[in-house]
């Protein structure tokens, strides 16, 4: 979960366990990496709040780090107005990363007409977009029961008969004393 407000990222965070999907938690070496290129009062936990001046190039950076984690199989973009902020120049950084991943993305932009050019965006780029925080994690549930019950139905079955299995030796033995 990337954002730019706090209280939007622990609504999906909390929505996220409730439903018992886990949040996907950054490797030490890719957070302390990340916190370099943030706003000394960004959070890099397991919701990154990259607070309220986060700029396009903060929530690119947070994405290419998501992406290029092994720990995180996809990210809730979230996105709640400030004053100040370009919602559809976010918007545009964000289309441009999603385009390079096979990671599921989903985007989560708070607001109606403040952010209609930005949701515009990120539909013409393939990123669903939700008005809540979650409605973006029960999104998330979905693909990702989507993958378990494709996992699950690729696996080989067990054999349907718990009998032992023939004795061909003894009855290829039986058959040959009865022909002589």
């Amino acid at each position: 979960i990337v954002t730019n407000g706090g209280g939007p990222g622990v609504l999906a965070a909390d929505w996220a366990n409730e439903i018992g999907l886990d949040v996907a938690k950054l490797g030490d070496d890719t957070r302390a990496a990340l916190a370099l290129q943030l706003s000394p009062l960004a959070s890099v936990d397991s919701v990154i709040d990259l607070g309220e001046d986060a700029s396009p190039a903060h929530f690119g950076a947070a994405l290419k780090a998501c992406f290029d984690d092994s720990g995180a199989d996809g990210v809730l973009l979230i996105y709640s107005p400030k004053p100040d902020s370009d919602p559809a120049a976010i918007a545009a950084a964000a289309g441009e990363l999603v385009t390079s991943t096979g990671k599921p993305v989903l985007a989560c932009w708070m607001g109606d007409a403040s952010v209609r050019e930005a949701r515009d965006a990120l539909n013409a780029r393939a990123i669903p977009s939700f008005r809540t925080p979650e409605a973006g994690v029960d999104a998330f549930n979905s693909v990702a029961s989507f993958y378990r019950n494709q996992q699950l139905l690729q696996q080989t079955p067990p054999p349907l008969s718990s009998m032992a299995k023939p004795d061909t030796e003894g009855a290829r033995l039986l058959i040959e004393s009865v022909l002589a």
